[in-house]
């Protein structure tokens, strides 16, 4: 009978472990948007989010949305206004290609990222300009290892910049 207890206990603690590991993730999963990501704790990295996205990160907790892309690069709704009105903020940060991987704005997304106890989702058309900055960010500002930098870049939606982060951390 102890025996039969005990299953059934440990049972019940697996399922539940599932279970919230699941709805973790279910605004994750339920996310149009490519490549999601989540890196870092109360980091999540991303291509272009989809109204419907906002509405779910809102909804999940987010509190911060930094866009990496220029102005004009998209036009299928205001993103600031669908931010700011679904209560959260909006932060634009223009990185044009792998050219804007550079330390001016590492600082303005170190600026932002410092304080990381609320979720903000930090996005471009892709991904790969996220991973690229923060990859760089990590080994310029927060003296990571140039692996280490890598790593968290690779995870963020890194791919085509990793090529001028490299250059920049043999700069250095």
């Amino acid at each position: 009978m102890l025996t039969l207890l005990r299953t059934l206990a440990l049972s019940v603690y697996v399922i539940a472990l599932i279970a919230s590991s699941a709805i973790a993730s279910d605004h994750k999963t339920a996310l149009e948007m490519k490549n999601t990501a989540e890196p870092l704790t109360n980091l999540m990295t991303g291509g272009q989010p989809s109204i419907k996205d906002l509405q779910t990160l809102a909804a999940n907790g987010t509190k911060v949305i930094v866009n990496l892309r220029t102005a004009g690069e998209f036009k299928q709704f205001d993103e600031k206004k669908v931010v700011e009105d679904l209560g959260m903020k909006y932060v634009s940060i223009e990185v044009a290609g792998s050219d804007g991987i550079n330390i001016e704005n590492a600082q303005i997304l170190d600026n932002v990222l410092k304080d990381m106890s609320q979720p903000v989702l930090v996005h471009c058309a892709s991904s790969n300009r996220v991973g690229g900055l923060l990859a760089y960010r990590a080994f310029k500002l927060q003296g990571q290892s140039a692996e280490d930098s890598l790593k968290l870049g690779k995870a963020a939606g890194m791919r085509s910049t990793e090529e001028k982060v490299l250059s920049l951390i043999k700069a250095n």
